[in-house]
């Protein structure tokens, strides 16, 4: 991701506006983004992330669906130029429908990390794999509840941007569209909470030329979740 100096002030505007938004959406699952590491060696990003879940049954339990609001700010870390460190910080709650489980605000936090396996330069293609987790402790009564998603994804993402003469400046606006493979499973206060299913991922990111990206993602068939994030790179 190529850096501007003049675009870190409308990064900064944009990306205060996302986590605002966050604040007051309801969500459950995090977006797997794009599937390979893309800060770049010795770069950091900081941004939000805004998910809305619209189906994720607790077929394990015997319970209906599972809600809960959660509100992220989200780093990463670029390790070198195929890995990627991930960090996210917040507040959620736990709710399930068909229980009295209905908790209070707690702390929210997860982690992660992508990998770029291969790079397919004639077609613009990189290949990479994605590891995180999720976790909310709340109070529900006087009881403590715990949430734990857990993710593994291998997708590919297609550089609009590559293929370019070298000698030439990467465009102003690049797109990133991406997609794969997901497998997730979700424990709940420390027992299985979803039979562990698979499911696909398919979003769109985009780069400008400064300090800005931001794109959107929808899961399928293991849960319907719409997921929005942007970040600002340093």
């Amino acid at each position: 991701m190529t850096h501007v100096l003049s675009s870190v002030a409308v990064a900064r505007i944009a990306m205060m506006a996302l986590l605002g938004s966050v604040m007051a959406t309801p969500a459950l699952a995090a977006p797997i983004g794009v599937p390979t590491a893309t800060v770049g060696a010795g770069k950091t990003t900081l941004g939000g992330e805004v998910n809305i879940l619209v189906d994720r049954d607790l077929a394990a339990t015997g319970a209906g669906e599972a809600e809960s609001l959660q509100a992220f700010a989200k780093g990463a870390i670029g390790v070198d130029s195929r890995l990627d460190l991930e960090f996210r910080m917040g507040l959620g709650d736990i709710a399930v429908d068909g229980t009295n489980l209905d908790s209070d605000i707690g702390p929210a936090f997860g982690g992660g990390f992508k990998v770029t396996w291969a790079t397919i330069p004639e077609a613009n293609l990189k290949i990479g794999s994605v590891l995180q987790t999720v976790h909310v402790r709340a109070d529900d009564g006087d009881q403590r509840r715990s949430w734990t998603e857990y993710d593994a994804a291998l997708g590919a993402v297609f550089d609009t941007g590559a293929g370019r003469d070298p000698r030439q400046a990467r465009p102003q606006f690049v797109v990133l569209p991406y997609g794969g493979l997901a497998w997730s499973g979700a424990d709940l206060s420390g027992g299985t909470a979803e039979d562990d299913g698979f499911g696909v991922f398919l979003g769109a990111a985009m780069e400008t030329a400064g300090a800005l990206s931001f794109g959107a993602e929808l899961r399928l068939l293991d849960q319907i979740a719409l997921s929005l994030f942007l970040a600002m790179g340093f």
